[in-house]
């Protein structure tokens, strides 16, 4: 994963998480206008999308994870032509 790759990811990530809270947020607006089958309905789709930020949160540190390993071993590794091994002599 490269440096555009990985800033991509985290930006996706990021925004998944910002339009589950507002999905969560909007729900409960609803919830609170509404009464009988339309809340139980409500209710349950909120439940559904806080599971489902529960689960884009923890990607979302996942993404973080994997792309803070990529760049540290890209540093430890070197720019590709800053090698020992690639100058000439």
């Amino acid at each position: 994963m490269d440096g555009a790759s990985g800033s991509r990811a985290l930006h996706a990530a990021n925004d998944l998480v910002e339009l589950l809270r507002l999905t969560q947020g909007t729900l409960e607006r609803v919830q609170n206008e509404v009464v009988g089958p339309a809340y139980e309905q409500a209710d349950a789709m909120a439940r559904d999308v806080q599971r489902l930020r529960r689960l884009a949160e923890r990607l979302q540190r996942d993404i973080e994870g994997y792309v803070s390993r990529e760049e540290s071993a890209t540093v430890t590794r070197g720019h590709p032509l800053r090698r020992a091994a690639d100058r000439r002599v």
